[in-house]
């Protein structure tokens, strides 16, 4: 249907002729307008958004979609214009270069005379490019522009779309060093988005690091707590990554963590500072450790938030060096009774992180998280769903410590199977006993029954945890997974995409221990390289790398599929298949000039994400230490995209 003349003025019944003459798939440019049309009706705009929702989901030209919406993402009305711009989030996920016009057309608006198309062009575009950097890249020396506009106002609003793609392109805005730098003392300027941008540029320009720590740290005694926050995170970035630059930063952290806290916003600053401490110690443990005590008394510390930050940090610090933290376990295991359910979660994730790195006092841990478990109702009554939030802590923490230390688990163990019966919890127990199995499988083995039970549940988030369990067990015992790779090949062609990712992965899971299963299953995932989900194409290309490298055969079958996933619209799929290209090439002599060509092509664009440089830079890296000579990067080159990927999130 291509001509409305003829349809109803009225909104309402114009939405029900609509619904009934356009097929989403097949809209041709008037449907579509037509639909457009209908955002700006106060009546008809729910079903329209919904409808066009729709159309871009399955329309096979999205540049067809995103042109006619357009014109509605500066709208007048807030709501249009964020209904439009929600649209155009969905199709930039899965096609990034429908949008290209609509990027040059927000670009061309970021300075329109008209105050409202210049402040909405600014929003939409800051928005497109948090979940889709790359939308931004060719558009970066414009922005860049902005960085010494007259009008205060465009500066700040540049300073914060570059802090929105500096994770993923810190080369591309690292020729704004200097002006940021510069306005990083401007006094009348918000800066409050800038220690972003500067240690992501920090991190692949050496030459600006001290300049940077040097405006980062004054940043640290600012009078906005916001920005002392962004300075404190910064900080240990960049220290992480610079460890000549740990002393000052660690002492500078501890000082602001000791701040009397005048406020409530600065207990936040607070906090920051003692995670980010916990965020060093793990990388660069005795740079934090002489100053433990000083950490240690944060557990103390009136501010609850501050206290569940010091147990994170313990938490952190104890994977690396655990008989620093030990002489803590006792004190953190009696503040279990902390009234602060943030405290509480806090030292549940921290102990089983303690206890799987120290066995000399998991024994002590286990015992006191299966008293815990049966005592969180009473301690917490007022809360209907604090229990079973809690209880799935306490049986994650058991996966961990069971990861490290199987043996110590055996008092739980019955309970972690009974829970496979109880809603709410067979989820966390499955993957517990997955995480179990995977290093002890007889002792789990009783539960494999209730596991392959789990895989028919109604519940697809049951379906996922169980699938992935057996995939980890099956592939330490030939036996469990006799039983469990039909059902999983079963379970490919689940309706949720939760269901078919799980079923990739544990399949590629128990093939690396597997030849025969890898050849027996690898025709069956490949259909999922191409799903609609990213998930399950990430995952299908992670489980098709192993199969490719547990048996060369299926190796040469499923090349095409990895090299293809280079070039998915997705950063974490372009990543998935840069690890199973990697993988492949390092296991097979024959496969490693091919795979190298291919990952060496994607590291060279100056538009490629810094995470799946990271990934492929890693890929050759395993194939040049398994075949040197094949991949002509320096190994100092390699590791410098590695590096640079830093996650400044990182718990």
């Amino acid at each position: 249907m291509t001509d409305h003349a003829d349809a109803p003025d009225d909104p309402e019944r114009r939405v029900e002729y609509l619904r009934e003459t356009v097929d989403p798939a097949t809209a041709t440019d008037d449907d579509i307008d037509a639909w457009c049309e209908l955002l700006a009706e106060r009546d008809a705009r729910s079903p329209a958004f919904d409808a066009l929702r729709e159309i871009s989901a399955v329309h096979p030209d999205g540049r067809r979609v995103a042109a006619a919406i357009q014109p509605y993402v500066v709208h007048e009305n807030k709501r249009v214009w964020e209904n439009a711009t929600e649209i155009l989030v969905g199709l930039a996920l899965d096609d990034p270069d429908a949008l290209e016009t609509t990027i040059e057309f927000l670009v061309e608006t970021l300075d329109a005379d008209d105050d409202h198309r210049r402040e909405t062009a600014w929003s939409v575009l800051v928005e497109l490019a948090e979940v889709k950097p790359v939308l931004v890249h060719s558009h970066v020396d414009e922005i860049i522009g902005y960085l010494d506009h007259d009008d205060v106002w465009l500066r700040r609003e540049a300073i914060g779309l570059l802090a929105a793609i500096s994770d993923v392109y810190p080369e591309a805005i690292a020729p704004a060093s200097d002006e940021l730098l510069t306005i990083s003392r401007d006094e009348s300027m918000d800066v409050s988005a800038l220690p972003g941008p500067l240690n992501r540029i920090a991190l692949v320009r050496p030459d600006i690091v001290r300049p940077v720590v040097e405006d980062v740290r004054d940043m640290l005694t600012d009078e906005v707590v916001h920005l002392r926050i962004a300075a404190a995170t910064s900080l240990a970035t960049i220290a992480i990554a610079y460890p000549d630059e740990l002393p000052h930063v660690v002492e500078d952290l501890l000082t602001l963590a000791e701040e009397d806290p005048e406020t409530r916003h600065l207990d936040l600053a607070r906090s920051t500072a003692v995670r980010s401490l916990g965020r060093i110690g793990t990388e660069h443990p005795d740079a934090v450790v002489p100053e433990l005590d000083r950490l240690v008394a944060k557990l103390d510390d009136e501010n609850e938030q501050v206290r569940s930050s010091a147990v994170d940090a313990l938490g952190h610090i104890a994977t690396v060096r655990p008989a620093a933290v030990r002489p803590c376990v006792e004190n953190l295991v009696a503040m279990l009774e902390d009234k602060a359910e943030t405290v509480q979660f806090s030292l549940v994730r921290a102990l089983g992180k303690i206890a799987a790195a120290d066995s000399e006092v998991a024994p002590l841990v286990v015992e006191a998280l299966d008293e815990w478990f049966d005592r969180v109702e009473v301690v917490n009554r007022y809360r209907d769903d604090f229990e079973y939030t809690m209880r799935w802590s306490i049986i994650d923490a058991f996966g961990r410590v069971g990861a490290s230390h199987p043996d110590v688990l055996e008092p739980v163990m019955d309970d972690l199977r009974g829970f496979l019966a109880e809603d709410g919890l067979a989820s966390n127990a499955a993957e517990a006993l997955g995480e179990i199995g995977a290093v002890r499988p007889d002792a789990v083995r009783p539960a494999v029954a209730d596991l392959r039970a789990l895989l028919a549940d109604d519940n697809c988030t049951n379906r996922k945890s169980a699938a992935v369990a057996l995939g980890k067990i099956g592939a330490v015992d030939p036996d469990v997974a006799s039983l469990v790779v039909d059902d999983l090949q079963t379970l490919l062609d689940d309706d949720r995409h939760y269901g078919r990712a799980a079923a990739a992965e544990a399949l590629g899971t128990i093939a690396t221990a597997d030849s025969d299963v890898a050849s027996r299953v690898s025709d069956d995932i490949q259909p999922l390289a191409n799903d609609d989900h990213h998930d399950v194409r990430s995952a299908a290309l992670e489980a098709l790398g192993k199969t490719g490298v547990s048996d060369p055969d299926t190796a040469s079958l499923v090349f095409d599929d990895l090299q293809a996933g280079l070039h998915d619209a997705d950063p974490e799929v372009r990543s998935s298949a840069a690890n199973a290209l990697g993988a492949v090439g390092a296991a097979h002599r024959e496969r490693a000039p091919l795979a190298t060509d291919a990952l060496r092509s994607r590291l060279e664009r100056d538009d490629e994400y810094l995470s799946v440089r990271s990934s492929i830079a890693e890929g050759l890296q395993s194939i040049k230490l398994s075949h040197p000579g094949v991949v002509q990067r320096t190994s100092t080159e390699l590791q410098a995209h590695i590096d640079a990927a830093i996650d400044v999130g990182r718990e």
